[in-house]
């Protein structure tokens, strides 16, 4: 007979057995009339709000409800009596221990409703102690409204769980479709119509539209819903529609049938999210659900002989610590509460919560409930990671890092010692981002910091402050040479391309070095703005190099800042003064060309050479526009002098930025600028520099060919500075190579000739045209004379002139060298 009873399936509960499983509850469950009066609650219900049954006399429950909470409860609580089981909802009730927030399910119970009600106070808080941004995502995921963000055309950006739990839908499917996938096919033609009124074409923004749509859920049946639109699509911080909408099928069907009040209590035990499980004083068990079983896989022949023991024995060999779980199971005191927080050895993360399950005040049994939150704390795991690390590089963000330097600097304070902050920008990234595209400005960074990493020790911090920034922390300095060896190498480190696809990429860094100390007084934000401004004199002093902070640096700062803020629009305001140096043949004296060199005439500051803004031009994106004024204003001019020269009017050179070398639209601008002026395109030459033909080799060399089909000549500026290479010469169509001055002013009184001598000869073998810069001296000449280099430009020879005394020059060059 015992082995027949085992194998037969458990009777099914009557009553009295339901009843008191809902007794022992650790939820707190109320039986309310249809105007949410209270006409029972459980033991759990009287705990939570501190009134026992006898004494509520027939309270209204809406006086327990919130009063920004109060409209959204009543709707959700009229919408449950055509429905099985109603949807979860969070409101804050005023309890025995005042405002608590609650999740609270309803289901009808005949005339009445059943609430099932759980405390998520406490959790909640815990959530929002870790995790700043818990606040709002608790919103949006507990919302009892369906909240969604679309664009103007329809297209679903961003859902709130409510979608799944409405709807059935999956948040992840959603978006990316359109809305309209969703909504039954007779109100397609409203919901455009309705996107039209709150979008289209003169809508203001903050508009909205309302209306009543019959969504399809995932399992093909129908749900309306009331809708409200509205544009936000100009608010920065949301630039979509938000739709809104709660289920209305109270309205549109009121009349369902009721279920007996015992299969509804039955329902909701068997529709909870949580696992739970009943036993007795013996271990027995007495009641349990299908999520429980899901929870925990025990087989069903376990379950079925109601076998505590062997279900528990089971569910301890599935737990990383078996023990901490055992210590509630077994603990003595049978009336008191235990709650846990279970690791799997699958990698799961459950919550279990248990209460004694009472009868007249006796307790009979215990209910536990359990709860997967496997995916709640991964997803707090990795916004937590998120917060404090750079998604793309996967360096520290700047929070951390300044967090740490904070730390640092306290530890100095009370140990004694040194720490070192590296503020690091990359040189001319932004030429790479807007010519190669930000993917590839992307994979530069994470290139970038690959190696930044090698350069450091273990206990040193590496973070990406962002952009182009990063920053290094170095702690416990023995030596403060410790930290400028570690710029030294991030510098050196840096400078080599970075082969991507099959593309070479080549940027620089500029590194600045600040101390903190215990004899200072620095806080972490002013260790890091020294850093800073020791970088932008690494900077002004050439790039790719590192500079160790000096107060003087705040001062230069500060001038910097004045430059940069009247910069822009120098152009137009008409400061920028175009001024133009001779370029001679050694052996005539004839003017073979003229540079052309821009000045600002500052209204403060008078008349400023090119190093004092040009770096600041190129770091604020204004080198375009200084470049095209000067391109415009020379080829005007060299207009003008053709009219009085004629074929003798000299070629103009032009310098151009490496971001103008890079854009695609170079060589359509410049065959304009020669069309307006008349300018025959032999008549300018581009000047590059090795450095700008290097941070993209293979777009300079696209657009240098696509000048060259203009009829443009084409000079490299600095030549022996940078770091190109033959191989990378021989690529480009260029015609001149213009030796860098530091050679020239060095070759009669350093062992320097040789070099000089070598790049002439060098240039003449690919077939261009040697050109010295910077001469200084007559002796200078002759030796460039002797090597073979045949024009040059110097002081000695010629200052810059404005274009009136450049004329004056050209006129009596051409009489001399006619004459001659």
């Amino acid at each position: 007979m015992s082995d027949e009873r085992s194998s037969s399936p458990p009777a099914p509960l009557n009553a009295d057995e339901i009843a008191e499983i809902v007794m022992g509850l650790p939820d707190s469950v109320l039986l309310v009339d249809p105007r949410l009066h209270v006409l029972w609650a459980n033991p759990s219900a009287e705990r939570l709000f501190g009134v026992a049954l006898a004494d509520s006399g027939g309270m209204s429950g809406l006086d327990l409800i919130h009063p920004d909470d109060l409209e959204a409860t009543v709707l959700s609580m009229s919408s449950v009596w055509s429905k099985k089981v109603g949807s979860p909802i969070e409101v804050r009730l005023r309890a025995a221990a005042g405002w608590r927030l609650v999740e609270v399910v309803g289901v009808p119970a005949g005339d009445n409703l059943v609430l099932s009600i759980r405390d998520l106070t406490e959790r909640r808080r815990w959530e929002v102690a870790h995790d700043a941004d818990a606040r709002f995502r608790s919103l949006m995921h507990n919302a009892a409204m369906l909240k969604l963000l679309v664009d103007a055309s329809g297209v679903v950006q961003g859902s709130s769980a409510a979608i799944t739990r409405l709807l059935g839908h999956d948040q992840a499917w959603l978006e990316g479709r359109g809305l309209v996938e969703l909504i039954d096919e007779s109100d397609v033609d409203s919901w455009n119509d309705a996107l039209t009124e709150v979008s289209g074409d003169g809508v203001e923004s903050g508009s909205s539209v309302s209306l009543d749509l019959v969504f399809v859920r995932r399992d093909g049946t129908r749900a309306p819903f009331a809708v409200t639109v509205k544009n936000l699509l100009d608010d920065p911080t949301v630039e979509s529609l938000v739709v809104s909408g709660h289920d209305i099928t109270d309205r549109l069907a009121a009349e369902r049938a009721l279920r007996s009040a015992n299969s509804v209590l039955a329902a909701t035990l068997e529709s909870t999210a949580d696992g739970i499980v009943v036993a007795d004083q013996h271990g027995h068990i007495r009641a349990f659900n299908q999520r429980f079983v899901e929870i925990w896989g025990i087989p069903p022949d376990v379950l079925e002989g109601r076998d505590g023991g062997a279900a528990l024995e089971h569910a301890l060999a599935q737990l990383r610590d078996p023990s901490a779980f055992t210590r509630n199971v077994d603990r003595p005191a049978v009336d008191a509460e235990s709650r846990d927080v279970l690791e799997f050895e699958d990698g799961r993360t459950v919550e279990s919560h248990s209460l004694p399950q009472r009868i007249d005040h006796d307790v009979v049994g215990r209910v536990w409930s359990f709860r997967d939150v496997t995916r709640d704390r991964a997803l707090r795991e990795e916004l937590t990671r998120l917060a404090f690390h750079d998604d793309l590089t996967g360096l520290a963000n700047q929070a951390l890092f300044r967090e740490r330097v904070d730390q640092a600097l306290k530890k100095v304070e009370r140990t004694g010692g040194a720490v070192a902050v590296l503020f690091i920008d990359l040189d001319k990234f932004k030429i790479v981002n807007d010519s190669l595209g930000h993917l590839v400005g992307d994979r530069l960074l994470v290139a970038m910091s690959d190696r930044l990493v090698t350069c450091l020790r273990s206990q040193d911090t590496a973070a990406r402050l962002g952009g182009d920034e990063f920053a290094v922390l170095i702690e416990d300095l023995s030596d403060e040479t410790q930290a400028t060896t570690v710029a030294d190498r991030i510098v050196t480190a840096l400078r080599e391309p970075v082969v991507l696809g099959s593309r070479s990429v080549a940027v620089t860094a500029s590194v600045g070095v600040a101390f903190g100390r215990s004899d200072t007084e620095l806080d972490g934000s002013a260790l890091l703005r020294n850093a800073d401004l020791a970088m932008y004199t690494a900077k002004g002093g050439g790039r790719s190099c590192y500079r160790v902070f000096h107060p003087d640096m705040h001062a230069a700062a500060v001038e910097r800042l004045e430059v940069a803020v009247h910069l822009r629009g120098a152009a137009g305001r008409g400061e920028l003064v175009v001024q133009y140096q001779p370029i001679f043949e050694t052996g005539s004296q004839r003017i073979a060309a003229v540079e052309a060199l821009v000045r600002w005439d500052h209204p403060g500051r008078g008349m400023l050479e090119p190093s004092s803004f040009i770096p600041l031009a190129e770091e604020s994106g204004l080198i375009d526009e200084i470049g095209d004024h000067v391109l415009a204003q020379s080829l005007r001019q060299v207009a003008r002098w053709a009219a009085d020269l004629g074929s003798d009017t000299p070629a103009v050179t032009v310098n151009l930025s490496p971001h103008q070398l890079l854009d695609r639209r170079l060589a359509g601008r410049v065959t304009e600028h020669l069309s307006q002026t008349g300018v025959s395109a032999d008549r300018l030459v581009f000047e590059i520099t090795e450095d700008a033909l290097m941070a993209d080799p293979e777009g300079a060399a696209v657009n240098l060919r696509r000048l060259r089909e203009v009829g443009v000549r084409l000079a490299v500026d600095d030549f022996g500075t940078g770091h190109s290479s033959l191989s990378y010469l021989e690529r480009f169509p260029v015609d001149f190579l213009k030796i860098d001055g530091s050679f020239v002013n060095n070759m009669l009184v350093r062992e320097e000739s040789s070099i000089v001598e070598a790049i002439v000869q060098l240039t003449r073998t690919l077939g261009l045209v040697p050109v010295a810069e910077g001469v200084e001296s007559e002796a200078q000449v002759t030796a460039l004379e002797a090597f073979g280099c045949n024009l040059a430009q110097g002081y000695f020879l010629a200052r810059p002139l404005d274009a009136d005394a450049l004329h004056d020059l050209l006129v009596a060059n051409r009489a001399v060298t006619g004459n001659s």
